[in-house]
């Protein structure tokens, strides 16, 4: 099964839902975003990473958009005080977002975000885990975004904090994660009741997929959604079956 979707701005899109049959749905992506989805026989593997397409090869499908894929956005910690940390640029100086543990039974962890010196936003980032809480931090025509995994005992929580508000809590979103820059406008994933969708410049969408696995650590770590300038490539499961997905502004 493999998926091909170009859509203009609020324009009906195509799910395909068989190797023979296409059906319509109520899908509809913003912005002139192209959605490429391939269903697989299995789920993927990590270790290597594998998947098994039930059209074409796994290198084939990976040489269509190598280029655009390449270009990836790299997150580089540093360290203040010794404390984990993110930096953006920001009215000509730098936001920095700190990541604090603070002792007890269990330790509780926050994300500290000042500039010039100045404490400007913090915000809880629940119990450590072996995946870091700071997740992104961006700035973006007059606005910044910080990325937060949230730990408790039970599930880890992607929140998103846009000029100091909460988009999880705003928009009624169980989670959100995979906060990035693409072609320019601010894009991210979102979970609201059962399925997965995604925001681009405000716009919404559902996706209709049931997971899009996210803040998985070591080996399964190459799972991840891979964000690049123009595009973001990630795994997603509806029901039984599995794609790989490649969804960007694409030439």
């Amino acid at each position: 099964m493999h998926r091909h979707i170009r859509v203009p701005l609020a324009l009906l899109a195509v799910l395909t839902t068989s190797l023979v049959a296409c059906e319509p749905s109520h899908l509809r992506l913003p912005g002139n975003l192209v959605l490429e989805e391939h269903a697989l026989t299995e789920p993927p593997a990590s270790d290597p990473l594998s998947f098994h397409p039930l059209a074409g090869t796994q290198e084939g499908i990976l040489a269509q958009h190598a280029v655009e894929r390449s270009k990836v956005f790299p997150i580089t910690v540093s360290m203040v005080d010794e404390n984990p940390a993110l930096r953006a640029p920001w009215d000509g100086g730098e936001l920095v977002a700190v990541l604090l543990t603070a002792a007890g039974d269990p330790p509780q962890q926050s994300v500290q975000m000042s500039t010039d010196g100045r404490v400007v936003f913090t915000a809880p980032a629940g119990l450590p885990s072996p995946v870091l809480p700071l997740r992104g931090l961006w700035t973006y025509d007059g606005h910044w975004a910080l990325e937060i995994l949230f730990a408790t005992p039970d599930v880890w929580t992607g929140q998103i904090f846009v000029d100091g508000e909460l988009v999880n809590q705003g928009r009624e979103y169980d989670e959100a994660f995979g906060f990035q820059m693409l072609s320019g406008k601010p894009f991210f994933f979102y979970r609201r009741g059962e399925h997965v969708g995604l925001s681009y410049d405000g716009q919404e969408a559902d996706l209709e997929y049931d997971n899009i696995p996210h803040y998985l650590c070591c080996s399964e770590g190459v799972l991840n959604p891979t964000q690049a300038e123009n595009m973001v490539a990630f795994f997603a499961q509806h029901g039984d079956t599995w794609y790989y997905v490649e969804l960007g502004i694409f030439d």
